[in-house]
C-alpha cells in the first residue's frame, strides 16, 4: 500500500509565500548570509551544483525541507528503492535504479545482470566480427531521446565503431535520412518499443524491413534486433528469438536508456563505456537513497524548483547546456519532467494545482543569440539551469575558455541586472536619455543554478541524468501526483488512429467542422 497521504500542503505553501513576500534580493542574500556558499553549493562525485543564485533565503530553504519531510518524502523514497508499488494507477513498481545495480529484490537484480551479460556478449560479438558497418536505431520518445543524448555525449570520450543513426518520426523523411547511403548487407536495424505497437516505430520498422528484404530476401531477419517488453509482438514481426532483448514493465520509457534500450550504444561504443555510464548513475542513486534531506542533491534541486514554480510563480524552466555534446539535454528533460509531472490530478483524484513547469532550452552560446533577450528583459523570465563541463574535450582550449566565460557571465548578469542609474551614467547628457535609459535597464534578480561536471565522461553523464530523474520523483511526491503514468500521451494516439483509418478509406466520421475540413484537404 502507498504511504499515507499528507493533506495539509496549503499551510506550508502559505508559510513559504510569507517568506517570499519579503522581496528577496539575491545580491543581498550574499551579504546577509555569510555561509551561503557552504549551504547552497553541493558536490557529489564529478558534479558540483551551485544554487546560491536562487532567490531563496536560508530560512526559506529550511521551510522547504520541512515541507518535504511533512510530505513523507523519506517514506516514499524507501518504497521506491524497495520495489514497492509507487506507480499506483498502473499497479507497478518503478525500478530504473535496479538497472544500475541499486534497489529491487534479489530476483530483479538476477534478471538484470543476466540481461546485461547477454547484451555485452552480443555487442562484443557484433563489434568483433566486423560484418556490420552501421546501426539504425528505430524508436520514439524514451526509446529515442535518451539514446540520442547519450550517443552524442559518449563521443567526448570514445570512438564509434559503427555508424549509429536514428529514426524516430513517422514523417518518412526520418527513416529515409537514417537509411540514406547505407548498404543493407552491412546494416543492423534495432527496433526499440516497449509495447511493440507504437505507430511511429512500427511504420519505420516496416519500412526498414522492406528495404532489407529487397536486397537480402529471407535473410533479412538476421539484420534485425528487437528491444521490447512484448516478446510475442517481436516474434510476430519475424525477428528471431535470440535477437530479441527484453526489458520489464517496471521500466518506464523515459527511464529506459539504462536497459536493453541502450543496446545500440553498447554496439557503437562498447560495453565498457556503457558500464561506466551505469556506474555514474548508481553513485547518484546511492547518494539520493542514503543522504538526509538537508544534504541531498536531488532534493535540493527539487526544492528550488518547487520554490520557483509554486511560490514565485514561474511557469517555465530553461535548461542551457554549455557543452555541444549534451545539446539535446533540454529535449530529453522535456519528456522526463513534463511527461512525468505534467499532471493536473493528484494520486487521490483531486485537483493538483500548479505542477511541472514548461521545460525548454538550447545549447549555449547559441541561445544567447536567440532567446536570452527574453531571459534578461522579458516578462516574467524563467529560472535557468546552466550546465557546463570543465574539461575541454574538443582540443580547442581557447574556444573552451570562451564557452565557460559566457556561461559564468550569463548567470551573473541574470542576477545583477543593470539598474537605470548606471545606464544614465553611460548615456551622459544624451537628449534621448529619458527614452533610451529604461530600454537599456535590466531588472536582474533572475534565479539560476549552475551545474558543472569535471569532465564529460560516461560516469559523469550517468551522474547528471540520475540527478534529474530523482529530482522528478521528489517533486512528484510534493505535488502528490503519480510521476510514472502517462495517460495524456494516449488520447491523441487513439484519435490519430481513427482519423488515419477514415482518411485511408475516404470516409467521414463524426468530427468538429475544423477537423473535418482538415481531413478533406488530404487527397
Amino acid at each position: 500500500m502507498p504511504t499515507e497521504q499528507f493533506t495539509d500542503r496549503a499551510s506550508y505553501y502559505a508559510k513559504l509565500e510569507e517568506l517570499a513576500g519579503k522581496s528577496v534580493s539575491i545580491q543581498d542574500l550574499f551579504k546577509t548570509e555569510p555561509k551561503r556558499m557552504d549551504n547552497f553549493v553541493m558536490r557529489e562525485g564529478p558534479l558540483r551544483a551551485d544554487f546560491s543564485k536562487q532567490a531563496i533565503s536560508e530560512n526559506a530553504l529550511k521551510a522547504l525541507q520541512d515541507f518535504a519531510a511533512a510530505c513523507h518524502l523519506e517514506e516514499w523514497r524507501a518504497k521506491l528503492f524497495a520495489g514497492d508499488t509507487v506507480n499506483t494507477s498502473e499497479g507497478r513498481a518503478v525500478l530504473h535504479m535496479a538497472l544500475r545495480g541499486v534497489g529491487g529484490s534479489k530476483e530483479v537484480q538476477k534478471d538484470v545482470k543476466a540481461m546485461q551479460k547477454r547484451m555485452a556478449i552480443f555487442a562484443d560479438k557484433v563489434r568483433g566480427e566486423g560484418k556490420f558497418k552501421a546501426v539504425v536505431h528505430i524508436g520514439i520518445g524514451g526509446s529515442d531521446l535518451g539514446p540520442r543524448l547519450v550517443a552524442d555525449a559518449f563521443q567526448a570520450s570514445g570512438e564509434m565503431a559503427l555508424d549509429l543513426r536514428f529514426a524516430e518520426n513517422v514523417d518518412g523523411a526520418s527513416i529515409n535520412d537514417a537509411l540514406n547511403g547505407l548498404d543493407p548487407k552491412t546494416t543492423l536495424v534495432v527496433v526499440v518499443s516497449k509495447s511493440f505497437t507504437t505507430q511511429e516505430t512500427r511504420m519505420n520498422a516496416e519500412a526498414a524491413r522492406s528495404w532489407l528484404t529487397d536486397k537480402l530476401g529471407k535473410k533479412a531477419g538476421a539484420n534485425f534486433i528487437a528491444v521490447t517488453a512484448n516478446r510475442d509482438g517481436a516474434l510476430d514481426f519475424d525477428i528471431p528469438s535470440e535477437q530479441i532483448f527484453d526489458f520489464w514493465d517496471w521500466v518506464g520509457g523515459r527511464y529506459s536508456v539504462w536497459s536493453a534500450v541502450g543496446l545500440s550504444l553498447q554496439i557503437a561504443f562498447g560495453p565498457k563505456i556503457f558500464d561506466q555510464f551505469l556506474k555514474g548513475a548508481a553513485k547518484m542513486d546511492m547518494h539520493f537513497r542514503d543522504q538526509p534531506l538537508q544534504d541531498n542533491l536531488p532534493v535540493m534541486m527539487a526544492l528550488t524548483g518547487i520554490w520557483n514554480r509554486n511560490v514565485l510563480g514561474y511557469s517555465s524552466q530553461a535548461v542551457i547546456p554549455y557543452a555541444r555534446r549534451i545539446r539535446k539535454l533540454a529535449a530529453f528533460l522535456q519528456q522526463l519532467e513534463m511527461e512525468s509531472n505534467g499532471k493536473r490530478i493528484t494520486r487521490d483524484g483531486k485537483e493538483a494545482g500548479l505542477t511541472c513547469p514548461i521545460i525548454w532550452g538550447d545549447e549555449g552560446t547559441n541561445g544567447q543569440h536567440a532567446f536570452f533577450q527574453w531571459l534578461h528583459q522579458g516578462t516574467p523570465g524563467a529560472p535557468v539551469d546552466f550546465v557546463a563541463v570543465l574539461k575541454d574535450h574538443s582540443a580547442r582550449p581557447e574556444h573552451h575558455m570562451a564557452l565557460l566565460a559566457n556561461c559564468f557571465a550569463q548567470s551573473e548578469a541574470l542576477m545583477l541586472g543593470k539598474p537605470e542609474y548606471k545606464v544614465r551614467e553611460e548615456l551622459e547628457e544624451r537628449a534621448d536619455a529619458d527614452a533610451i535609459a529604461p530600454q537599456k535597464t535590466f531588472p536582474g534578480n533572475r534565479p539560476s543554478t549552475t551545474i558543472t561536471l569535471d569532465e564529460l565522461s560516461p560516469f559523469a553523464l550517468g551522474h547528471l541524468i540520475a540527478l534529474y530523474e530523482h529530482k522528478v520523483f521528489v517533486q512528484g511526491v510534493i505535488w502528490n501526483v503519480n510521476s510514472f503514468d502517462q495517460w495524456g500521451v494516449q488520447l491523441g494516439k487513439v484519435l490519430a488512429s481513427t482519423i488515419l483509418e477514415e482518411m485511408e478509406a475516404d470516409e467521414k466520421g463524426e468530427h468538429d467542422a475544423s477537423t473535418t475540413a482538415l481531413m478533406g484537404l488530404v487527397k
